[in-house]
């Protein structure tokens, strides 16, 4: 796979505009002006532009990538990620398929932390969009497959399995044996009716569900004379239903 195509990060000072560079080898242009390629290749943390406008010039995290993220369909969120990071504990020696990868925001914070992830995408536009996100994370330890997770999965021994996917009981039985014993199958999904068909179907498997939950989230707003939650909180995003092969 390709290097990352993002070299530095620019944040200018007086609005917070963020600006991705993706070769440090030529001038910059920006609303504010232009920074030139001596000053994006000094490894300094502060430069101007032409205008005389400060920037903060950084090495992207992965935070910062993924907020800049290319988005087509509903992403699965950090509140949510973190949470299915927590309750599985993978960890760098992990294997994990991601199937329905969508824009990718579950699949690079899964590669961002574990040794291999598997995708499985079959719309041919969200792959697509799958293979510029790849590009822009820079991650070797992810594979694309433009493939119906319903028809099988093709790892074995694997340490987790996602389901982003309208219809994951489908892929049920394809995931009971690609997965080691005692490993987790976590599946994302947005109402209650598609949980509870879910939920069924395993019944009839090795695959034990450990628990059903959504994850809120509101922020507060802390000033010198203010301190109150805001009036708007990020509230149902989708259910998440963690489960485990015994």
């Amino acid at each position: 796979m390709a290097e990352r195509k993002v070299q530095k990060l620019l944040i200018e000072e007086a609005t917070g505009k963020k600006y991705l560079v993706k070769s440090v080898k030529e001038d910059f242009h920006t609303a504010e002006g232009t920074i030139a390629k001596a000053d994006l290749q000094s490894g300094k943390t502060i430069v101007h532009s032409n205008r005389g406008k400060r920037f903060l010039s950084l090495n992207p995290t992965f935070p910062d990538l993924w907020e800049l993220l290319n988005r087509g369909p509903q992403i699965i969120l950090q509140k949510d990620v973190g949470l299915i990071l927590a309750k599985t504990g993978v960890n760098k020696n992990s294997l994990v398929v991601d199937a329905g990868g969508g824009s990718g925001s579950l699949t690079f914070s899964l590669a961002n932390v574990c040794k291999h992830v598997f995708v499985y995408e079959n719309n041919p536009a969200h792959f697509a969009l799958l293979e510029k996100n790849t590009l822009l994370f820079g991650l070797k330890n992810v594979t694309l497959k433009q493939k119906d997770v319903y028809q099988g999965i093709d790892e074995k021994d694997l340490d987790l399995i996602t389901l982003d996917l309208p219809e994951p009981w489908n892929a049920l039985q394809h995931a009971e044996k690609a997965l080691k014993p005692g490993a987790f199958l976590v599946v994302y999904l947005p109402n209650l009716h598609q949980v509870h068909q879910f939920i069924q179907a395993t019944r009839k498997t090795n695959v034990r569900v450990l628990e059903t939950l959504e994850l809120l989230e509101r922020k507060w707003q802390i000033s010198e004379k203010i301190m109150r939650p805001e009036f708007q909180m990020l509230g149902h995003t989708g259910f998440l239903i963690f489960c485990r092969r015994l």
